[in-house]
């Protein structure tokens, strides 16, 4: 097991140096070539088919439930992973075992000379890992397979599947915006790249620009559209650390009690597509209900410890929606401040994600710290953009300025701490029983906190 564990650990940092010797991704035509070369194993997959902005992981774990639920297998490939590299492989609710996956790494990497052959050099990271999961699945067979898109949809590597049972488009808003477009009709037709010919699409319709991206693809594609948003269900309310709701069925007939782990209202939208794409697929509306009811998506809206969260938002659309959720929890409370620990990475629209939760969230304690990965944002441009953030908010408010404890000048308690474990550690000692603690900004963010949890240092 000891010796597994290390190739296992080398197969993970060989992973990690393709960056350096894989500069740009391939056509989706390309990355179909290389999995004719591994034996085209995603031809008999059973796969529904997952883009969006926010909100797919949460979509892949409901679904994945679900279907175990039913009494089905089911492998979901995610990103990214918040500990191990493993975890973007699921089978039926656990990370692939490291025999499953040494099998698969060492199958893609045997085939590097052929791909050579072909002109297709070697896969990027997000390539290789999703070639990987197609050849776990072709050697444990599932009935299910739920594929999560990694950037973008229409050029995705996983666009290279040409007929899944279903397409599900999740919420759509600004994020990586030099590669998606600019503006939410943009991003929404890159998204909407993944409807094929006659493939039902599950698409949220919370955004009447996104909506109206989505339609005119499915109907160019002769596609059946089943769009979800807040009248897909009713009764909407926050229950501890869950969310409860009377989800809708397609048809208009009986309606079915939700009980979802999550502690976030954005969860009602995610878990009502999940039902409805089980629904079309045929399975019993009570049947969706208990499985929706068992999933599991660390990292969303997730409490670790008495009144204390983490939220792996991540862009402008993922903060606002977290402060919303995170100001119901704490509203629910009745009292207290809100601490928030708050990092990102150096490609996101940091200035505008600090000004939404500063506008939106007002946190009470606001803690600032760096991601040890490589892209996180420099701590002192963060914390520049945070007081930028509160002075803002303050010219909005009438509110006059003051000196704060980090020797700003916007008046708030805003502290500057390096390292995400003396970040994690501050929050702790600061919270008093009637305060409540979040953690949001990334999901890289939310993987050193677990790895600090997971070795004891807060």
């Amino acid at each position: 097991m000891k010796e597994r564990n290390i190739a296992v650990n080398e197969a993970a940092e060989y992973l990690d140096q393709i960056p350096k010797f894989s500069k740009e991704k391939h056509t989706v035509e390309m990355v179909r070539e290389m999995l004719r070369i591994l034996g085209s194993p995603q031809d008999d997959m059973k796969i529904v088919h997952i883009a969006g902005t926010n909100g797919k992981g949460s979509v892949c774990a409901f679904l994945s439930s679900v279907f175990r639920e039913a009494g089905y297998t089911a492998a979901v490939f995610t990103s990214p992973h918040l500990l191990s590299i493993t975890e973007r492989f699921a089978f039926n609710g656990k990370d692939v075992d490291d025999e499953l996956f040494l099998y698969a790494y060492r199958k893609v990497r045997d085939a590097q000379e052929e791909f050579e052959k072909i002109g297709a050099g070697h896969p990027s990271y997000f390539e290789f890992l999703f070639l990987m999961f197609m050849v776990m699945v072709k050697k444990s067979p599932c009935d299910y397979v739920v594929l999560e898109t990694g950037l973008g949809g229409r050029l995705d590597a996983t666009n290279c599947v040409e007929h899944p049972l279903a397409t599900v488009i999740t919420s759509i808003s600004l994020d990586h915006m030099e590669y998606l477009g600019d503006t939410v009709e943009k991003i929404a037709g890159e998204k909407a790249g993944i409807i094929k010919p006659g493939v039902p699409v599950v698409y949220d319709n919370t955004s009447a620009e996104a909506s109206a991206v989505i339609r005119a693809k499915a109907e160019e594609m002769g596609s059946r559209t089943w769009p979800v948003d807040n009248t897909s269900y009713s009764g909407l309310e926050l229950d501890g650390g869950h969310l409860k709701l009377m989800a809708k069925q397609a048809d208009g007939g009986t309606e079915h009690a939700l009980d979802i782990p999550f502690a976030a209202e954005y969860q009602a939208v995610n878990s009502m597509l999940a039902f409805r794409t089980a629904e079309i697929l045929g399975i019993d509306a009570e049947v969706i209900s208990r499985g929706i009811g068992h999933a599991v998506w660390p990292g969303r809206m997730e409490q670790i410890m008495e009144n204390v969260y983490l939220d792996g938002a991540h862009n402008e659309g993922g903060i606002r929606e977290f402060a919303k959720a995170a100001r119901a929890i704490a509203a629910k409370r009745g009292g207290g401040r809100r601490i928030l620990l708050f990092a990102v990475v150096s490609d996101k629209e940091y200035r505008e994600m600090a000004e939404i939760l500063c506008r939106e969230f007002m946190p009470d304690v606001l803690i600032l710290t760096q991601i040890e990965y490589g892209r996180g944002l420099d701590i002192r441009k963060l914390n520049e953009a945070a007081h930028d953030a509160w002075k803002k908010v303050d010219s909005l408010l009438g509110r006059t300025e003051g000196a704060d404890r980090a020797g700003g000048e916007s008046g708030h308690d805003i502290r500057v701490i390096q390292t995400v474990a003396e970040a994690l550690k501050e929050a702790l000692r600061e919270k008093k029983p009637e305060d409540t603690v979040f953690c949001a900004g990334s999901l890289y963010l939310i993987g050193e906190i677990k790895d600090v949890l997971r070795r004891n240092e807060a």
